[in-house]
């Protein structure tokens, strides 16, 4: 449960920010969130689905095949291991949502896609080797979200991508770790 209360401070601190960096940009309006029409939202949904798919499967394909993406497994599974499916979904939700405001939303139309996509990966820094892929691995999904919300002019396709991956991963991660416990 500390995860848990940690994430909900650290995300209400990173979406006040970047709440208050778009005011300032004059940039804080509801199109940037979501386009409410009906084909745009089903474009949307889909764009951002292709997207968390494509990362999911990227992620699995490294985790079954790189010595890295396993030992980063590893970590991951100290600090998120044993979590209940509504905290997976709390922090999924909470992490999509706030880091694509801050970093999409906020940061992005100011300095631009590569520089948002390099600030996205090192703020997954961790000064530790076996996170180092981590890092890379972000600004590449940085990328690929950052692209999303080039793609269709608003940010809930990368909130939906992003939201979805990191839920579907840390399902993903809490089974396997339940399945080897066995």
């Amino acid at each position: 449960m500390k995860i848990i209360s940690t994430a909900c401070r650290v995300y209400s601190g990173l979406l006040l920010v970047a709440l208050t960096w778009m005011y300032f940009q004059n940039e804080l309006r509801w199109t940037l969130f979501i386009r409410l029409s009906q084909d745009r939202f089903l474009l949307d949904t889909l764009a951002g689905l292709a997207g968390a798919a494509f990362i999911v499967c990227l992620s699995i394909f490294a985790n079954k095949n790189f010595r890295w993406a396993q030992l980063l497994e590893d970590e991951f599974g100290k600090v998120l291991v044993p979590l209940q499916t509504w905290e997976i979904a709390l922090i999924a939700l909470l992490s999509g949502s706030v880091e694509e405001t801050l970093f999409r939303g906020a940061i992005q139309p100011v300095l631009g896609l590569i520089p948002a996509s390099l600030l996205f990966g090192m703020a997954h820094f961790v000064p530790r080797k076996a996170f180092l892929p981590w890092s890379v691995y972000a600004v590449f999904a940085g990328f690929l979200l950052g692209s999303l919300v080039e793609l269709t002019g608003n940010l809930f396709p990368a909130m939906l991508a992003h939201s979805v991956i990191n839920f579907v991963l840390i399902v993903m991660l809490n089974r396997r770790r339940r399945v080897q416990a066995a």
